[in-house]
């Protein structure tokens, strides 16, 4: 392992005599992992980069997008979305970016995702462009191997080969018109078609008149009622993520096997009515049973800034895999109804949901105080008798049932930096899946953001989760309180306009003091980022890491291929690294790479089950082709 070791620094010892230079603009990588890396999200999620490749491709006129359609993008604010709206009044038109600097307690970070997520229409031209102008077409290819040969594949459980391989096709004519479909193998599975999806939608059929067919997703309100896979968590932005901004229906093309519809929706809208019927068909596979669905949602405008919504959808589903008969299937009714609401510094949001006899609710407040004082206050109930298949409500579990919690949180944009606070106290009133009796808990978060030096970035975050858990005492199982407690430093520095570093230090120390467990987990890596001339980016981090069980994992988020986002817990001891490399030798034409290994000195074998890999080194390959034209 010493080898390998030595190998990375001497890739990253001699980077430090370049000489320092400023760069204008952060890569998406860069503002993405901003957000992401602050966020407690214990899972892979790959589907949160399919969000945010949405925004990519659907941005919106910053010139002509009222303030609910700015705090409808990822991480907006209302006071910067107010902050937008009062610049481009007085000055009637925004011509560049650039000038956005100006504006008094807007951050760079926020004209960045401006950058992102919008654009400035720069006038029709003189002259008709080619029917070839107009069109978007992109191809991506993923290959994923992993060189150690899992247990499933001797024993004859995984049929297929080791190969994971992905490839997705879209093509956009000019917002007219947009089709897509992917196809998907995993790993051990013999079908190159394991799982695919496909879509089309036509805009403005006539006016204001959509229609989109095939695999799609459905947002409404705040996510009580039905939402996509697409879904962010609690970070270190204490007023921002628990906000969800509903798209209505969207085009599926994630490689996730859930929550998705598959059929029509039609949709209507205009400067004051939207109106969606939508229906779908589900058959059976290894997560769900058979289910059809068909609903319809209704949203008004009456005044500007002040939308009001209804959604009522139907769904019928088998009460078991063995029985086909109509009467034998179960129906479930679902009315909810969504408002928002923006006043000056003032917006505010909520949904009701209804279940037979069950009212699933959540109200938020957002309030802007002198532009760099924001305050949010939410409240939400999901009693135990609601169920929904396709919610995906703010809260502990983010199953949208049997929880009660009040959530707090204040963003103070002070002139030595940014500080950030919130407090999330929740209650499980019935016995649950995990507990068999009422449960509680409560979630402190402060975090400090600030730039000691030019282009250098300081971040701390202390993070304190105090829960309810089940532990076996004697021989009867007891609810005792789980605390854990985190303490992340970080550091990061362009050194240049080619060279970026990265440094991280966290600690974890969990407790379950009425049993005498006490448990430590340390988490250290260094990053860099150098790009090769304008044609090749090269990413690497090397990780140490010692925890004392499974239970003190720490998790750390990874940069990777375009599209995929790598959440790895890690825990025990070990020390990983990867290298990422990202090839743009003409166009659009892009080739990236990751090999990537984990080394666990002290174990004889990593993973378990059909997954367990003889040995104490893991490594992987992946390589990936995008391309449009």
């Amino acid at each position: 392992m010493k080898w390998r070791v030595q190998i990375l620094l001497l890739i990253l010892l001699p980077l430090k005599l370049l000489t320092a230079q400023s760069d204008s603009l952060k890569s998406v990588e860069y503002i993405l992992n901003n957000f992401i890396n602050s966020a407690e999200i214990e899972k892979e999620d790959s589907e949160l980069y399919d969000l945010i490749e949405y925004y990519l491709d659907e941005p919106i006129d910053l010139n002509s997008a009222s303030k609910s359609d700015i705090m409808k993008l990822p991480f907006a604010n209302i006071d910067e979305a107010n902050l937008i709206i009062k610049y481009r009044n007085s000055n009637g038109k925004i011509f560049s970016y650039g000038e956005l600097k100006s504006i008094e307690n807007i951050s760079v970070r926020f004209i960045e995702l401006l950058q992102l997520f919008t654009y400035l229409k720069k006038g029709e031209t003189n002259f008709s462009q080619s029917a070839l102008a107009n069109y978007d077409f992109k191809i991506r290819s993923r290959i994923n191997y992993n060189f150690k040969k899992k247990e499933g594949y001797k024993t004859g459980y995984f049929v297929g080969s080791p190969l994971k391989i992905y490839n997705r096709v879209k093509l956009n004519a000019h917002s007219k018109v947009l089709v897509g479909a992917l196809f998907e193998k995993d790993a051990g599975d013999k079908s190159y078609f394991d799982f695919y999806s496909y879509y089309i939608q036509v805009n403005n059929l006539f006016s204001g008149l959509s229609i989109l067919a095939g695999y799609y997703t459905m947002e409404f309100g705040q996510g009580l009622a039905m939402w996509s896979p697409y879904s962010f968590s609690k970070s270190s932005d204490a007023t921002n993520s628990i906000i969800k901004r509903a798209r209505g229906t969207s085009p599926y093309a994630s490689a996730g096997e859930y929550s998705y519809l598959t059929g029509m929706a039609i949709k209507y809208k205009s400067k004051y009515l939207s109106i969606t019927p939508f229906y779908s068909i589900e058959d059976e596979d290894y997560f769900s049973s058979n289910k059809n669905t068909f609903g319809i949602s209704l949203s008004v405008t009456p005044i500007e800034n002040i939308n009001i919504s209804t959604f009522y959808y139907q769904q019928f589903q088998k009460a078991s895999p063995n029985l086909s008969s109509l009467m034998e299937w179960e129906t479930n009714k679902y009315l909810s109804f969504a408002y928002d609401a923006n006043y000056n510094n003032l917006f505010i949001t909520g949904e009701f949901s209804i279940y037979k006899n069950s009212v699933a609710s959540i109200n938020t407040l957002q309030l802007s105080i002198h532009n760099n004082f924001l305050l949010i206050a939410s409240i939400r109930n999901y009693p135990n008798t609601y169920k929904s298949y396709y919610a995906k409500g703010f809260g502990e579990t983010n199953r949208t049932n049997n929880e009660f919690g009040v959530y707090f949180g204040v963003k103070w944009k002070t002139q030595f930096g940014i500080i950030n606070f919130y407090l999330d106290q929740f209650k499980f009133p019935n016995k649950g899946t995990a507990i068999p009796l009422p449960s509680n808990g409560n979630e402190i978060s402060a975090s400090y953001s600030f730039k000691p030096i030019h282009n250098g970035n300081l971040f701390f975050r202390y993070f304190n989760e105090k829960k309810d858990v089940l532990e076996l005492m004697g021989s009867e199982n007891k609810i005792i309180t789980r605390t854990t407690n985190k303490l992340r430093s970080e550091f990061s520095f362009q050194l240049n306009r080619v060279l970026r570093l990265k440094s991280r230090i966290e600690l974890l120390h969990l407790s379950k003091s009425k049993i005498g467990i006490n448990e430590n987990g340390l988490l250290l890596f260094q990053d860099f980022q150098y790009k090769i001339k304008s044609k090749i980016t090269v990413y690497g981090r090397i990780i140490f890491f010692q925890t004392d069980s499974f239970a003190s994992r720490i998790y750390e988020f990874e940069n990777d291929l375009i599209g995929v986002m790598t959440n790895q817990p890690l825990w025990g001891s070990g020390i990983k690294f990867y290298l990422l490399l990202r090839y743009n030798p003409f166009g659009n034409f892009n080739v990236s790479a990751k090999y990537s290994e984990l080394y666990k000195p002290n174990e004889t074998s990593l993973g378990s089950g059909y997954n367990l890999i003889k040995g104490n080194l893991e490594n992987k390959i992946s390589l990936q082709i995008d391309y449009s034209f």
